[in-house]
């Protein structure tokens, strides 16, 4: 099995004022994200405007990304996710061909309704058979409104090509069950307010929006977990518990590319509808930057 562990960035996708994708910024954003304590990166996620990238756009991304990844011996894992199996196979072998090493996927969720247990195991059961990659499965339901109960993800683990999972909807219980069953499944924290709970159950990771403004604090916590320092690693994870809340649940993308903008590297707008942050939320942004940098 593939081994994935480590802490991911879902790096945002930088546009220009006519909200053209800013490729210079991307690369030279990219290049800052590599040098960083991170196992690799994530493009697209829900972080990177994935909805709003043409396939054109998609692919040239995945094209700097497999490079420069593999030219620091880091990992680029692809979104390929889309709402038919077709199309979620063509674009695994696309992004496998461009340097992805492992696919995160969405579920179909257009047709949210249908996507019963049949139906998603028959979903990524095909995409597995025919994937050249690994896969993890993509759980976040506050965006898909698909959430994946612990007996669907128990039987997605058979498949030899399902190596673990991003959950995005911080259950520790349902965590703690799928693990209990399948302590070799590689669960990865959506969320970097829940990072800590998730290695106590025995996570290998975070996938998390945080980890592109604050890989040092989220490397200190593994790191001090690892060597139980649970007080330290307890610590450095309550200092970022209210900077995550700002950057996802309330502010989201607009949120963290200010955030971006503000620790030196390229943020610049979001493709509308989403609109920039107002003035309430930009000093927000920057008390919680003041906070976690001062703890550190």
């Amino acid at each position: 099995m593939t081994d994935l562990t480590g802490i991911y960035p879902p790096i945002p996708t930088p546009f220009n004022d006519d909200e053209s994708v800013a490729y210079d910024e991307f690369t030279a954003n990219l290049e800052q994200w590599l040098s960083w304590p991170l196992s690799g990166v994530v493009m697209p996620g829900s972080n990177s405007e994935a909805v709003h990238l043409t396939p054109d756009e998609r692919l040239e991304l995945w094209r700097i990304c497999g490079q420069a990844a593999a030219a620091t011996g880091k990992r680029f894992i692809a979104g390929t996710g889309a709402d038919t199996t077709a199309a979620t196979i063509a674009l695994t072998e696309t992004a496998a061909k461009a340097g992805a090493v492992a696919t995160l996927l969405l579920p179909p969720y257009f047709y949210k309704g249908a996507m019963s247990h049949e139906v998603l195991l028959a979903h990524y059961r095909a995409v597995a058979d025919a994937s050249p990659i690994p896969i993890l499965v993509y759980n976040v339901p506050a965006f898909t409104g698909v959430d994946f109960a612990p007996a669907t993800l128990l039987a997605l683990a058979e498949h030899p090509r399902i190596v673990g999972m991003k959950d995005s909807s911080a259950n520790v219980v349902k965590v703690a069950t799928v693990l209990a069953a399948r302590p070799d499944f590689q669960v990865f924290s959506g969320s970097g307010g829940a990072l800590l709970a998730f290695l106590s159950l025995g996570a290998v990771g975070g996938i998390m929006a945080l980890a592109n403004i604050a890989a040092e604090p989220l490397h200190q916590l593994v790191t001090a977990w690892e060597n139980g320092r649970i007080t330290q690693a307890r610590q450095i994870q309550l200092s970022l518990v209210n900077l995550n809340s700002a950057i996802t649940a309330r502010y989201g993308v607009p949120g963290l590319k200010y955030a971006l903008d503000r620790i030196g590297l390229y943020g610049g707008p979001a493709r509308r509808p989403l609109l920039p942050l107002k003035a309430d939320a930009r000093t927000e942004i920057d008390r919680l930057l003041e906070v976690v940098a001062s703890s550190q």
